[in-house]
């Protein structure tokens, strides 16, 4: 089996609207650019891997390429399963006979956390790593890279699951601590700042007083 990453990356302008009640348009596009920084990071180590990055967004190409990444262009710009569609589509057509894909707001996750994955039960043709609610997909692999239809979004755990028995497909679930936290709702921020990770994106948050925000803007209890 030889595998690629594929991370793709909306572009920090339009990034994490979701994270509005607590951070201003400004402070979500740094952060938005910090974890994408921080997951190239990650990626970049692996380097017996297929490592790519795909946006529409030309300053996160060249971060990424800054990473050792090589640079996808989103040509069509219509949500994640595209762009990862388009990532496995080229990742197939250099040879790469499996693909990973993991999101650019996983801040938290590390090389080695990333390189088990890659290897884990090379068998197994959909391999799923959720988010902490089991509910959003943070970590998708697929052997061969087109073995699914890709249903990123709203309940994509289960979605995929029900592809891979649509299609026949072996899958199974794996929980990886650092791919359980991606950051898209003021909760999910609490909930990563309690994870026990020194990342820049966790400093970054405490400079800025997140939880003071998410505090204050929090509704009282009736």
């Amino acid at each position: 089996m030889t595998l690629a990453i594929v991370v793709p990356v909306k572009s920090p302008r339009r990034a994490k609207h979701r994270l509005e009640p607590i951070l201003s348009e400004p402070e979500r596009e740094q952060l938005a650019g910090m974890m994408a920084r921080e997951v190239f990071a990650a990626v970049s180590s692996l380097t017996t891997f297929g490592r790519f990055a795909i946006s529409d967004d030309p300053d996160i190409l060249e971060e990424a390429r800054r990473f050792g990444l090589e640079p996808l262009i989103d040509r069509v710009s219509q949500g994640q399963s595209a762009a990862v569609r388009q990532g496995f589509a080229a990742a197939w057509e250099r040879g790469f006979t499996a693909a990973l894909t993991i999101p650019g707001d996983v801040p938290a996750v590390t090389p080695q956390e990333l390189s088990d994955l890659c290897t884990y039960r090379p068998e197994i043709e959909v391999l799923l790593a959720p988010d902490r609610e089991r509910l959003g997909t943070n970590g998708l692999r697929l052997v061969p890279p087109h073995a699914i239809t890709l249903r990123f979004g709203e309940d994509s755990f289960s979605l995929h699951q029900a592809e891979a028995r649509r299609a026949n497909r072996s899958f199974e679930a794996r929980d990886v601590e650092g791919l359980r936290y991606d950051l898209d709702r003021p909760d999910d921020v609490v909930a990563f700042m309690q994870l026990s990770r020194d990342t820049a994106t966790r400093r970054l948050l405490q400079e800025l007083g997140v939880a003071d925000r998410v505090v204050a803007s929090t509704p009282p209890l009736a």
